[in-house]
């Protein structure tokens, strides 16, 4: 039986209140000047390490930097600019990772980012599994809502899974969405350098009603990082879909802004 703990005792610092019409692009750390954003280093959790393209052979996704994530007891998280407690509209939170097929039999990572309830707590994780699975021989990707914080060597027997067959840069990108009856929809895609789609894994639970027990975000979050020197990463993003006027002025609530982007989606 596979659990999930929920990072506990952490204070979030209040998000900056502005018109939900402006929403889009709120969160967007690239790591060109510094980390600002991702959680300090310390205690239980991982580093976020910046360092030049470059570094370990690795060019960067995108600018001339990017971050190392490594881990203590677990790896390093963050909250983008700040959790939310009230149902924005939809979101995309994105990642890219160094995919690296090289990687020792055994090793592996999980990232998830969570969602809240209403209340501002955590309700529900939703993770990427990506682990070089010892019996294929293959870097594989999976998706479910649960970690043992440690890779898992069975994903190959998952009935949805991707085989990274070329080291590269990869997109871990989150999709919340109306599932069209109220409740909450999450979309776990895969995409590489280009954009292409590459895996898809959605999860619904019916009792995940948008607004009566859904709030909005909460962390990113590698539970575990069991992968030799750490992995890359670059490019952490939070997209937020506005909800019309009429639905704010129903909520009482605004939503949050930092830049102006376009939400990808499937």
């Amino acid at each position: 039986m596979r659990t999930k703990t929920a990072l506990a005792g952490v204070v979030i610092a209040s998000a900056t209140i502005v018109s939900a019409a402006s929403a889009g692009e709120v969160f967007n750390q690239g790591f060109e000047t510094d980390t600002a954003g991702m959680s300090a280093s310390g205690g239980s959790y991982g580093a976020w390490t910046r360092v030049a393209s470059g570094t370990g052979g690795v060019t960067s996704a995108s600018g001339g930097f990017h971050a190392i994530a490594t881990q203590t007891t677990y790896g390093g998280y963050h909250f983008f600019d700040g959790g939310r407690s009230s149902w924005p509209g939809g979101y995309t939170a994105s990642i890219d990772v160094y995919l690296d097929t090289g990687m020792a039999a055994g090793e592996g990572f999980d990232y998830s980012v969570a969602s809240n309830n209403t209340s501002g707590t955590h309700l529900r994780d939703f993770i990427f599994h990506v682990a070089k699975d010892t019996s294929t021989g293959q870097l594989l990707v999976g998706g479910s809502n649960n970690t043992n914080f440690n890779p898992r060597e069975d994903l190959d027997t998952l009935s949805n899974f991707h085989a990274v067959t070329a080291s590269g840069w990869y997109t871990l990108e989150h999709v919340f969405r109306d599932a069209g009856d109220g409740t909450l929809a999450v979309d776990l895609n895969l995409r590489d350098a280009l954009g292409t789609l590459l895996f898809t894994e959605t999860r619904n639970d019916g009792t995940d009603v948008l607004n009566v027990n859904v709030g909005g975000n909460r962390y990113g979050w590698f539970t575990n990082i069991d992968v030799a020197n750490g992995i890359h990463v670059d490019n952490v993003t939070l997209n937020i879909v506005p909800l019309p006027p009429a639905a704010w002025a129903g909520l009482g609530l605004l939503g949050t802004l930092a830049g102006v982007r376009a939400v990808r989606r499937r």
